[in-house]
């Protein structure tokens, strides 16, 4: 397990691309923690380590979001979602597999009981209004 802290968006995002450096591209990141904690910021670092020129937003409202780079990346947001059942019958169980491209996922815990076991864990938690504390835990180290 390693934990970083961030002072601000630029520090959450090199820490996203350092994600990618570590783990690879084809990889399953697995975001917790509360709104406003930086989950989409550091899904906007890890874009940018692929090369991705087009802009970020979260997919809260339509769920998932595919990026085109160096590699491709799936982004999720399971806010709206209640349970894995709800995530199964949305028919996005493909994205806990996926072996090609980078798979991120906020709100991760949601769907907690059915995550797979090959992944990276990141829990983002808010320490004062600036600062971020981001712990990174994988079996993958």
């Amino acid at each position: 397990m390693q934990v970083f802290t961030s002072s601000g968006p630029k520090e959450t995002k090199e820490i996203g691309r350092n994600l990618v450096r570590k783990f690879g591209e084809d990889q399953l990141f697995c975001l917790f923690g509360p709104l406003a904690a930086g989950k989409t910021t550091l899904v906007k670092g890890i874009a940018r380590e692929l090369r991705i020129a087009e802009k970020i937003v979260s997919p809260s409202y339509v769920l998932l979001r595919e990026y085109e780079g160096a590699c491709r990346l799936f982004h999720l947001d399971l806010f709206r979602i209640q349970s894995s059942s709800e995530f199964l019958e949305a028919g996005l169980e493909e994205y806990l597999i996926r072996k090609e491209g980078v798979v991120a996922i906020e709100w991760a815990g949601r769907i907690e009981e059915i995550l797979p076991e090959e992944r990276v864990d990141v829990e983002l938690e808010l320490t004062d209004e600036s600062q971020r504390r981001i712990e990174v835990a994988s079996q993958l180290d």
